[in-house]
């Protein structure tokens, strides 16, 4: 039997070796985290909305999956269902478990993603990616606490690794396995968060028009929606019969309701908020529908203080977990737990430093510093081509729809989360691209053809 080459055994090697190498960069940070999971009391700690979750895990495990507990009707149910899943391994232990569980699992979704970017023109960048991804205090130590944030970071990390995976792997079919794993993490996301189907939704659309005819683009998107429906439809379902009302949730009109009116900054505040409207008959539903309907109505009638408040909730979107521009509820994030300027600010000087034009100045550059290096990390990957071309507007998508759909309800720091791993991807390559970019692409591209808008395809058979 022929011997191979030892130049491709030394690149097989190499390619091994580098694998190992950008998985224990995440593994390390796991095994960072079980440790302070092991050392803070109770062993979890609880995000924004902890209680109204226990309350939801509380209602299920005295009622079952069916409880009229008002927690799982108000907001959606998923997250709680997900906890008690937790806790089938051992009640008393149910937040632990879930925090282990999520830290897991943001492993994973930091692991392969990382590994699948290793498969491209820009392997490397995997290294700042994944030592990004992997030890961003807010983001990683999020998978602490007990909330839906990190873990769909996670899982849309794994939708981008799978699209790397279907493209080099040429699926081309409007099914594949990747296609159906990648639809189950959103509409796993979406159990957690509904809103999130509308993001990956912009993931799915993206691959599939660059990889898809337009004849095979319509069954590619079908199989995808009706499996990404799936969660989102069990919770109507248990709904419609604990609640006689076929929905998700009923606090959109809420949360839209308190970024919008004549008084609202755009924010969470104590004043008067909101936009008339009248009281209707009907359930909680259809009351719901009507605030959104009214605050609908008040947008179109007061366009110049939409846009004033438009821009607020864009701020504060972007705005820093802490400092004088800072808007959310972030406040119990882990990070913010030993945040070195929580410190500072118990002295009067450094009060005045963290919140005056100082801490003013930093913060702004904070923000105009995060949309532009996703800028230019999505510029270099735009004029890579190919691949590196559709994983650059893939990753933007849900960004930008993530950032729309803030405009029309809150504006909280918080909501960046779910994407935050894509927005740190984009900003890792942008930084990189400053410094010699081009020359460290590796292989030649692949030509992305954008199937489903190209004529020619179009009319094949």
């Amino acid at each position: 039997m022929a011997k191979q080459p030892k130049a491709k055994v030394k690149q097989v090697r190499n390619v091994k070796n580098l694998r190992i190498k950008l998985l224990i960069i995440p593994a390390i940070a796991l095994l960072i985290k079980l440790i302070i999971i092991a050392k803070i009391p109770g062993h979890a700690w609880l995000g924004a909305d902890g209680e109204n979750y226990l309350t939801g895990v509380d209602g299920l495990l005295k009622d079952g999956f069916f409880s009229k507990e008002n927690k799982l009707s108000y907001w959606p149910a998923g997250y709680p269902i997900l906890l008690v899943i937790n806790s089938l391994i051992n009640h008393q232990w149910i937040l632990t478990f879930a925090s282990i569980s999520q830290s897991i699992l943001y492993f994973i979704g930091c692991g392969y993603f990382v590994d699948q970017i290793r498969r491209t023109r820009i392997s490397k960048f995997s290294f700042l990616i994944a030592i990004v991804l992997a030890f961003n205090p807010t983001l990683s130590l999020s998978s602490i606490a007990i909330g839906y944030e990190a873990p769909a970071a996670a899982l849309f990390l794994i939708v981008l690794g799978l699209m790397i995976d279907s493209y080099i792997s040429k699926k081309e079919k409007f099914i594949s396995k990747q296609l159906i794993l990648a639809s189950i993490a959103i509409s796993l996301a979406s159990f957690m968060q509904p809103r999130l189907s509308v993001c990956g939704f912009g993931i799915l659309l993206v691959w599939g028009m660059a990889t898809r005819s337009k004849k095979i683009l319509v069954g590619f998107l079908i199989s995808s929606v009706l499996i990404v429906s799936i969660t989102p439809v069990i919770m109507m379902i248990r709904n419609q019969i604990t609640n006689g009302y076929f929905g998700i949730s009923t606090n959109f009109g809420g949360a839209m309701n308190i970024g919008a009116g004549d008084k609202a900054k755009g924010g969470y505040s104590t004043t008067d908020i909101g936009v008339p409207c009248d009281n209707i008959e009907g359930d909680s539903a259809a009351q719901d529908r009507h605030v959104v309907q009214c605050v609908t109505k008040w947008y179109l009638a007061n366009p110049t203080k939409s846009l004033k408040l438009f821009w607020n909730k864009s701020v504060y979107l972007w705005s820093p977990w802490f400092g004088p521009l800072a808007n959310g509820t972030m406040a119990r994030n882990p990070w913010l737990k030993i945040h070195p300027l929580k410190e500072t600010i118990k002295t009067q000087d450094g009060f005045n430093m963290v919140f005056g034009n100082s801490g003013k100045l930093v913060s702004w550059a904070w923000i105009i510093g995060q949309i532009l290096f996703i800028g230019l990390g999505f510029r270099f990957l735009w004029k890579a081509g190919g691949l590196e071309r559709l994983l650059g507007t893939a990753a933007l998508a849900p960004i930008v729809i993530n950032w729309l759909s803030v405009l029309v309800t809150i504006g909280d720091n918080r909501f960046r989360l779910p994407m935050m791993g894509l927005s740190l991807f984009l900003q890792a390559v942008g930084f990189l691209s400053l410094f010699g970019g081009k020359s460290r692409l590796t292989g030649s591209v692949n030509p992305l053809r954008w199937k489903s808008l190209e004529r020619k395809a179009n009319l094949l058979p």
